[in-house]
């Protein structure tokens, strides 16, 4: 029984929860030296920390999160990264099993976001698993570069998921998921003048390609937690981060953001001059902490670390926070 259904009102009745735990599971950055602190724990050092598997980065992205509200605990996956195996491999390594998943959503259909997807219903089994993703998702896609060179992005295979047993839920708008606790965004409201799309992204329409600049199956997830405020999680946020965290203010109607964590799709020269303006309205709308991966982009990194210092954690594969 699929616990995910559409929203119909808003502000959404999302309701509180104690704490929420966000395990990165893929990433495309790895740092065996980073420490500790008050919210963050990394992976532990063994003695001899060249033998045996270790973890492994790639460009693409993954979240477990597990929300905790009173006894009761729910999970979901967010993303299963590029490849077939990595998530299940760091799974392994970090000692972490995917049983207790309650749901699993798909940010948007790029591959570096499903990629993994046959790994991890091969491991769940055949048990109805809610799949949750934007009709969109379903797109063939690919990116021309100014020089010519093109990228490939096939959709998440409907037969795989079928084969699997799934419960497929396709929703253009927001889902609440797992219990009430965990908010599925949905297409997000584009409000801002300078977050315009992917201008080389383009999808596949009756036998032709068409420019897809907008990436509308674009989707995070949101919790509150109670005293804190929002937890934003995004995969990509092709729909620009402060867009996204508009949204997830006005689906809601909690004000503060407490943490957000994901990419800001902010990589290279088409993205770069809009670094400036999103971390100007990040820095208004004031979250409490900022974890940006994935597909943030160096300069940008830089840039949110510079201005945010107190706010900012630097991530990497294994890397375990806790907002409660």
């Amino acid at each position: 029984m699929s616990e995910a259904r559409p929203v119909i009102e808003r502000p959404v009745q999302l309701r509180t929860v104690d704490s929420v735990e966000a395990i990165i599971l893929v990433d495309n950055f790895i740092d065996i030296f980073l420490a500790n602190t008050d919210h963050v724990s990394r992976p532990k050092l063994r003695y001899d920390w060249s033998v045996g598997k270790q973890l492994v980065a790639e460009h693409g992205y993954s979240v477990l999160l597990t929300f905790r509200r009173g006894d009761e605990t729910r999970s979901l996956l967010y993303d299963t990264g590029l490849s077939t195996e990595t998530m299940l491999h760091n799974l392994e390594v970090l000692g972490l099993k995917l049983d207790p998943a309650d749901a699993l959503v798909m940010s948007h259909g790029h591959a570096d976001h499903h990629g993994g997807l046959e790994g991890v219903l091969r491991r769940i089994g055949k048990r109805k698993l809610p799949v949750v993703l934007h009709p969109d998702a379903w797109k063939e896609r690919k990116i021309i570069f100014p020089t010519g060179t093109e990228i490939h992005l096939p959709p998440p295979d409907r037969k795989t998921l079928e084969d699997n047993e799934v419960e497929l839920v396709e929703e253009k708008g927001p889902s609440l998921v797992v219990g009430d606790v965990a908010l599925v965004s949905g297409q997000v409201e584009r409000t801002t003048a300078f977050e315009k799309g992917f201008p080389i992204h383009y999808a596949r329409h009756d036998n032709a390609w068409e420019k897809d600049p907008m990436v509308y199956d674009d989707q995070g997830i949101i919790c509150n937690v109670k005293g804190k405020g929002l937890v934003v999680v995004s995969s990509c946020s092709h729909a620009g981060l402060v867009n996204v965290l508009r949204n997830a203010r006005k689906l809601t109607g909690v004000g503060k953001i407490h943490a957000f964590i994901g990419g800001l799709h902010l990589s290279g020269a088409i993205f770069e001059p809009i670094i400036q303006p999103t971390v100007d309205e990040m820095m208004k709308l004031g979250p409490d902490f900022i974890v940006p991966g994935h597909c943030t982009g160096w300069k940008a990194v830089h840039e949110i670390a510079r201005r945010l210092p107190q706010a900012y954690v630097q991530t990497g594969v294994g890397t375990r926070m806790e907002f409660s």
